[in-house]
């Protein structure tokens, strides 16, 4: 039953608003709680320090005080003010009579007046949280009524006030995870204290208000103003908790009875299309409440186009939020694209149910519901969408991702103790989303797939409206499969690393008379572990490389005979991860790369091609193949490409390629042949894909990346005038900034007019932030000081899609002397911007260090992080990581030297 009454919300009111008045007058005071109140000391006391993060420690405690709460939020706003006003009532139940104060976290706000029980009481707030003694609360029911204020935030998590440059409209947003709620309002801000919300906001009238129901009432106010009222949601985490207000452009639909609403800002809402969204919608829903067998649990679903955003998209119960800047082209999409925007509406949607519905109980569990929704997202599509290579874009991205970062020395276990929410923050990377994903897609295939699909209903039935963890989850697919999965749980989600397999066979006959897989892993992470694969056997066939056999096997330990390879037809080329089953590094036979060397183009299975590619461009980075010799390769070869997906791989290595081009120790006259030969390739490929196709966006882009010679410049030029065309090609104002980009890069023609100009054709904010790339990237100490003043010494006058719009573009590969020049500067104001205690921040700062080939720059990021031991995750992470992608650079520099010679 409900244990909030709407009608509370005014008589909640008018008590705060009397308090404040008794404030006022000093008829009541803060003040810190007393020694005695602090209760510090053993058996059982947490102390909780003034931090901005919150300890599992200290919210397992908490948890242990609370026995539940709902909350009900009364606020206030106002899109041309710096802030927002409320208040919120706590209906907490205790467990236990307390013997330290209870703290309800809340940063950066101002708090008013504090009730317990109808009594106004004594507070402490510390900026951090407010602390009430025990003495003021009681076992069982409680009513905590907090009257606050709080600015409206810039950096895009709390409640993000974001200004339109073309109408002036404001728009807001809330985004939450992990520990960012309690910059909305007070409250208990852990996943394990679940609530109900009901709310109230007084808002313009012309706005929008959205949250996690329905609205149930909305009143006509005086002075232009409504009153939304919504009514009691169900149990849900704080971190899903949303408020989403503004005058948003909607669109309304069904999904065989469940409301659909989307929503974008006016300006933009031109690009938006609504049919592509709800048709993604539809049939994610579709899917999901077949595979779960649980009807979707939140009633009505809205997805909400936001600017600003720091990350792809968030599961918001009923509410979820997506990056404009991702998912919105003013231009035409490319399939890639919109498939794109179909997996994230997926992973999204997948979320109401798991990490909605079922919640992990602290964020050591974070990576189980990213890697799930990783998993199904492509699942649903893959099983109940228009999209027919679904599996190879999970690979291009998850897969890739996670290889990259399982090699990095940051890589960690899939499941990691997380101390406190800092760190949690700091596991949103390829292994949480990319690695766990992967290790879940491989668990059908080894479990079976109607027994993980049971498994994963169980569970969610099981652990309805409640937290769980990752035994939970592991025993629910184990009993369903009736396997034991406890060593399998230790291997692949408590040991970090990625093993590489490799396939050796003998033939008789032309045909197999013996074959084994070999693995092998990183001693610094020696476990060997056991999944399933499928061997592609491919042999020529008339002018085609077709796989004439598909070996399923099992491997595990040192060496695994596969016996149900004998007899099979001896391999020109031997796939031993054929259609990517497994999460593994491939080493190919000396048969196998002499047959893809001779006929990469012939391969029938596109899936197959991707992963060979894939495989020659990693022997580049593992310094096996120098990359003079990958460059000749892809060029006589990757003109021949058809698919897509292939295309978008090799354009990317291309990409690639010309920044080690610039990093490596080689010839002017090497380097300067090497770049014209990539320039030319992907001007002839782009000048000969078809018309207005993905492959013509593709070419265009890497183009716009790799031009460099004077003859290109000048093209980029007339492509901007229109005085030269490429049929299909429409230069577009998305498509204008990278041409505008790369002529303030090479300081080349008009290029400050040339941005002045577009600004005055395209005023959008995401113009305004591709005019910052742009003059971040010229290639003079005058725009890299600036930049970098304005990063380090007015990042409170900037947004912080400010600052990564300039951080992300200062040192491009070809301007390392010019960082060389700057990196004591840069490196000096490490622990400074570590001083902040600002995640978001730190990761913008991070963007402006490079890899580099040398010795001697690569001993400024140890001196850094000798010196520095303690920095903030989201920095120091990534300077232990570009201090290896360094190291490896030098390898690959020596080897290049060993061909040269």
């Amino acid at each position: 039953m409900p244990r909030q009454n709407n009608h509370k919300i005014a008589i909640r009111t008018l008590l705060a608003g009397t308090i404040a008045a008794l404030l006022a007058s000093g008829a009541l005071a803060t003040s810190p709680a007393t020694s005695q109140e602090q209760d510090r000391g053993t058996n059982g006391i947490v102390p909780r320090a003034a931090a901005s993060s919150l300890t599992a420690e200290y919210a397992a405690l908490r948890r242990a005080q609370i026995a539940d709460v709902d909350y009900t939020i009364a606020v206030t706003l106002d899109g041309d003010a710096d802030g927002f006003t409320g208040v919120v009532t706590a209906d907490t139940t205790l467990a236990r009579d307390l013997r330290q104060p209870l703290t309800i976290d809340f940063a950066g706000g101002e708090v008013k007046s504090v009730s317990t029980n109808g009594k106004p009481v004594k507070f402490d707030y510390n900026g951090h949280f407010i602390s009430i003694a025990p003495r003021n609360l009681r076992k069982g029911e409680n009513e905590i009524v907090i009257e606050y204020s709080h600015p409206y935030s810039s950096d895009g998590s709390g409640l993000h006030r974001f200004k339109d440059q073309e109408d002036g409209s404001a728009y807001l947003y809330t985004h939450f995870e992990p520990y960012k709620a309690n910059r909305f309002f007070p409250h208990f801000d852990q996943p394990d204290l679940k609530a109900r919300y009901t709310v109230e906001v007084t808002a313009p009238a012309d706005w929008q208000v959205i949250t996690s129901a329905r609205e149930d009432k909305v009143e006509e106010l005086k002075d232009g103003l409504k009153r939304w009222h919504f009514p009691q949601t169900k149990k849900f985490s704080s971190y899903i908790f949303p408020l989403h207000a503004g005058p948003y452009k909607v669109w309304e639909s069904d999904a065989n009875g469940i409301p659909l609403r989307l929503f974008a800002r006016k300006t933009m809402a031109e690009y938006v299309k609504p049919e592509d969204w709800f048709k993604f919608t539809r049939e994610s829903f579709d899917f999901y409440q077949k595979y779960f067998d649980i009807p979707y649990p939140f009633g009505k679903y809205d997805q909400v186009i936001v600017p600003d955003f720091t990350i792809g998209a968030m599961e918001n119960v009923a509410a979820v939020t997506f990056n404009e800047a991702a998912y919105v082209s003013r231009g035409t999409k490319t399939q890639a694209q919109r498939q794109r925007l179909a997996n994230v509406i997926a992973h999204e949607m997948a979320h109401m149910w798991f990490g909605d519905l079922v919640t992990m109980k602290w964020w050591n569990g974070l990576w189980l519901k990213e890697s799930f929704a990783t998993y199904m997202a492509s699942l649903a599509l893959a099983e109940n969408s228009e999209f027919g290579d679904v599996w190879q874009n999970f690979y291009l991205g998850s897969k890739r991702w996670a290889y990259g970062a399982d090699q990095l020395p940051t890589t960690h276990p899939i499941e990691v103790t997380v101390p406190n929410t800092d760190e949690a923050f700091s596991n949103f990377d390829g292994i949480t989303y990319g690695k766990g994903g992967s290790v879940l897609n491989q668990l059908p295939y080894y479990l079976g797939k109607e027994a993980f699909r049971q498994g994963v209903s169980n569970y969610l039935k099981q652990y309805s409206y409640g937290n769980a963890e990752l035994a939970d989850f592991m025993g629910a697919l184990g009993k369903a499969a009736n396997k034991d999965l406890h060593q399998w749980t230790q291997n692949w989600l408590y040991k970090a690393g990625v093993n590489t397999i490799s396939a050796s066979f003998q033939c008789d006959k032309d045909r197999i008379t013996a074959l084994s897989i070999e693995q092998t892993a990183p001693e610094q992470y020696p476990v060997l572990r056991s999944q399933k694969v499928q061997l592609g056997i491919y042999r020529m066939q008339g002018n085609k490389m077709a796989r004439v056999a598909k070996v399923p096997a099992i491997y595990s330990g040192a060496r695994t005979e596969v016996k149900d390879a004998v007899g099979m037809p001896c391999p020109q080329i031997l796939n031993p991860n054929d259609e990517d089953w497994a999460y593994v590094k491939t080493s190919l036979d000396g048969n196998s790369v002499a047959a893809i060397n001779r006929h990469i183009n012939d391969i029938e299975s596109p899936f197959t091609r991707l992963m060979l590619w894939q495989s020659l461009y990693d022997s580049v980075t593992d310094a096996k193949l120098p990359l003079t010799d990958w460059i000749d390769f892809a060029i006589s070869n990757a003109g021949r490409e058809t698919d897509i997906n292939v295309i978008r791989l090799i354009a990317g290595h291309l990409e690639s390629a010309r920044a080690y081009l610039f990093r490596l120790d080689i010839s002017q006259t090497l380097r300067k042949e090497k770049l014209q030969a990539i320039e030319d390739f992907a001007w002839k490929q782009l000048n000969a894909a078809p018309a207005k196709s993905d492959a013509q966006k593709t070419w265009f882009q890497t183009w716009s990346d790799l031009a460099q010679s004077k003859t290109a410049l000048k093209r980029a030029e007339r492509l901007l005038d229109k005085k030269l065309n490429i049929k299909g090609l429409e230069i577009d104002k998305d498509r204008s900034w990278p041409l505008i980009a790369l002529l303030n890069r090479n300081l080349f023609g008009d290029y400050e007019e040339r941005i002045n100009r577009q600004l005055e054709n395209d005023s959008s904010d995401r113009a305004q932030l591709a005019a910052i790339s742009a003059r971040a990237g010229r290639p003079t100490l005058e725009a890299k000081n600036l930049w970098l003043n304005n990063i380090l010494d007015k990042r409170e006058d900037l947004k912080l899609s400010q600052i990564r719009a300039a951080a992300g573009s200062l040192f491009p590969a070809e301007q390392l002397d010019l960082y060389r020049k700057l990196s004591p500067r840069l490196f000096a104001a490490v622990p400074q911007v570590s001083n902040t205690g600002d995640t978001l921040y730190n990761k913008a700062y991070a963007m402006l260090f490079p890899v580099v080939c040398s010795k001697e720059d690569a001993k400024a990021y140890s001196s850094i992080l000798a010196e520095h031991p303690e920095l903030m995750p989201a920095l120091g992470r990534v300077l232990k990581d570009r201090r290896q992608q360094s190291e490896w650079c030098e390898a690959m520099n020596t080897l290049q030297h060993q061909a040269n010679n």
